[in-house]
């Protein structure tokens, strides 16, 4: 896909360099399967032996003092579901290691695969002129992988969820992120590695399913460098920045079909502005049941079920 993407930038750029290029570069990572070339998994060999709730602290612990997240933020708690790593046998400890090895490998690959793209870019000399929204994290981590995690998540996915043991996923360990597997992590890494919020991906109740980062890299059209903004923004939003850097305005209609108005605003006017009152006031989430609303930075919400469990009665958690 990379190699792809700039083939056809080169070639649109030697064959017409007047004209602007537009790339939607969407790799599908870090969703599952995740898979990765293997070198790049065992360099994270041994990296995540101290668990998962040491890692959430230490990501907590980071965010803060990045300013992603204000110094008097709270760690929200963790579901109860989560099993303590202590309590873990040596043979569980290893399998959740190396799941996690195996996403931070494929984290680690497709980061690398952005920055060839972000390097070809440069090379013809459009980088500094190129409006660059780079969103990672998906709907955050996914919790879909049960609480055990899964060489094959297509036995999750057909409702079996017995088949497999910790002993049987280790004796495939040395084919865990390759092609013959089709793996998935521990929902407690997915917990993890959506600090400091307490649910994952398919939690669209909860920002730990909904809230990723984001780089907008424009520097002719942006002035602010490595500055951090803090207005509330949703992905419907990038539609409408695009068309206001380009200068196009909205299409009322498209081959004779009358288009709906874009639900989305721009978000130049934030990234000028590090105060500027948030423009996106309202958002509605929903995945399976599990759904919440934000207005001005309040959120209401309702937890149906964890995207772990698959048994019928589940305790209804409500939540403002």
């Amino acid at each position: 896909m990379t190699n792809e993407a700039i083939e056809w930038v080169k070639f649109q750029q030697a064959m017409t360099p007047e004209k602007p290029f537009m790339i939607y570069y969407a790799t599908g990572a870090v969703h599952a399967p995740h898979h990765a070339p293997k070198e790049f998994i065992e360099k994270y060999d041994g990296k995540f032996d101290d668990g998962w709730l040491a890692y959430r602290e230490a990501t907590f612990e980071r965010q803060k003092a990045l300013g992603i997240i204000p110094e008097n933020t709270k760690l929200a708690p963790m579901p109860e579901d989560i099993m303590d790593w202590e309590s873990l046998s040596d043979q569980e400890r290893e399998l959740y290691a190396l799941q996690m090895e195996a996403f931070a490998g494929f984290t680690e690959h497709t980061d690398h695969q952005v920055g060839r793209l972000v390097d070809a870019i440069d090379e013809i000399g459009v980088l500094d002129n190129t409006l660059f929204i780079y969103i990672m994290g998906g709907n955050g981590s996914s919790g879909e992988g049960g609480l055990t995690g899964t060489y094959n998540e297509l036995i999750h996915l057909n409702g079996i969820f017995d088949a497999e043991t910790t002993a049987s996923m280790l004796e495939r360990a040395d084919d865990w992120g390759g092609p013959n597997s089709f793996p998935h992590f521990s929902a407690a890494w997915a917990v993890a590695t959506d600090a400091p919020f307490t649910w994952t991906k398919q939690m669209a109740a909860d920002f730990g399913g909904t809230r990723n980062g984001m780089v907008m890299h424009w520097p002719n059209g942006i002035k602010a460098q490595g500055e951090i903004r803090s207005q509330f923004h949703h992905v419907n939003d990038v539609a409408a920045t695009v068309l206001e850097a380009t200068g196009l305005p909205q299409p009322k209609s498209v081959n004779g079909v009358p288009q709906i108005s874009l639900s989305g605003v721009s978000m130049l006017y934030a990234a000028k502005d590090a105060n500027a009152p948030d423009r996106h006031t309202t958002q509605y989430f929903e995945m399976f049941g599990n759904r919440a609303i934000y207005n001005d930075g309040w959120l209401a919400r309702v937890v149906h079920r964890a995207p772990w469990r698959h048994d019928v009665e589940n305790t209804l958690q409500n939540d403002v």
